[in-house]
């Protein structure tokens, strides 16, 4: 009889997964070793395929790096995060790290920073309007491997909006993020406030747009004491053990916070999972941006924190608060 013994299980750089993992068997009455492609179909989990890229090598040993590396199938707009989301998409004690709203260059290279000095990755959800504003920060985020979607034009509430104007939102931001990262970015998509809408829920999947909601919040857009963000990250992931982590890259309280953030996710043996598009977005041409909702970044992040709080306070409930 045969007894075959699995030997090695493949290799990581930085806690990143090689593209291949190789499995060496031995073979009792002589020397047999089998190296091979592990099957997508063992890492398909609905719309969800572990991925393996090779990443540079880290300079620091300690550094919290990427544990693994998913691909989303963004075909007929799957959902991620609660309280609708794919609860596979994350093992125990893993995090994704998302940030939204942004560019703002004194708060986003900030958070580029610190992500890179950890050498890890993050989702970034921008506004159409700050990208066209910043291209520059769009492409040094892409230039750095992080992945990119989009949160709207101009942040607007978009189930209070008409279908049509619902659409421009959507398109015009994809259309003016990818122009400014310079390379397809991903059909990854998340609302504002978390605020979603059956019709716009229709629309995504049409589009075959991701939609991300979120897991633990915290609350940066309400205290910007970066001491408090770090407590409340962490305080939630005790809680829950897992999840995609909202932050924002529009204040620089949360780019005081990351670094700190990011130590202690690694301390508390936490891993962070990169999310990739299996495809690119495909953006479509007939939205033009909606000129009359253009607006001074300054005024942009009030009216946004004032939007949060009065739908907190509001019949809308605590979810719609939080994006």
């Amino acid at each position: 009889m045969s007894d075959w013994r699995l030997i090695g299980k493949g290799s990581f750089l930085c806690g990143t997964p090689l593209r291949f993992k190789l499995w060496e068997v031995d073979r009792p009455g002589g020397n047999m070793r089998i190296a091979g492609m592990l099957l997508g179909a063992l890492c398909v989990i609905q719309s969800v395929t572990v991925s393996a890229e090779t990443q540079p090598t880290c300079p620091k040993s300690d550094a919290l790096g990427v544990s693994r590396i998913v691909e989303i199938e963004a075909s007929g707009g799957p959902r991620f995060g609660a309280p609708h989301g794919d609860r596979d998409l994350l093992a125990s004690r893993e995090v994704v790290l998302t940030f939204d709203d942004g560019p703002m260059p004194r708060s986003t290279q900030p958070i580029l920073a610190a992500l890179a000095a950890q050498c890890t990755k993050a989702t970034f959800f921008m506004i159409g309007e700050l990208a066209a504003e910043h291209p520059e920060v769009v492409r040094e985020v892409a230039e750095q491997g992080h992945t990119i979607g989009t949160h709207t034009w101009s942040h607007l509430n978009l189930k209070r909006l008409s279908d049509d104007k619902m659409k421009v939102q959507i398109e015009a931001a994809f259309t003016a993020v990818e122009k400014a990262a310079g390379v397809p970015i991903a059909p990854f998509f998340r609302h504002p406030y978390l605020s979603s809408s059956n019709a716009t829920v229709a629309y995504l999947k049409s589009r075959n747009i991701a939609e991300f909601a979120i897991d633990i919040d915290s609350f940066d857009w309400r205290n910007r004491s970066a001491a408090s963000v770090v407590r409340r990250v962490m305080s939630a992931l005790k809680q829950r053990g897992r999840g995609i982590i909202l932050l924002h890259d529009i204040h620089p309280s949360t780019a005081t916070a990351v670094p700190e953030l990011l130590v202690q996710i690694k301390a508390r043996g936490f891993r962070v999972v990169h999310l990739r598009p299996a495809a690119p977005m495909q953006t479509i041409t007939g939205y033009e941006p909606p000129t009359k909702d253009a607006i001074h970044s300054t005024r942009h992040v009030r009216a946004h924190v004032r939007e949060r709080l009065r739908h907190r306070s509001g019949c809308c409930g605590r979810r719609a608060a939080r994006a």
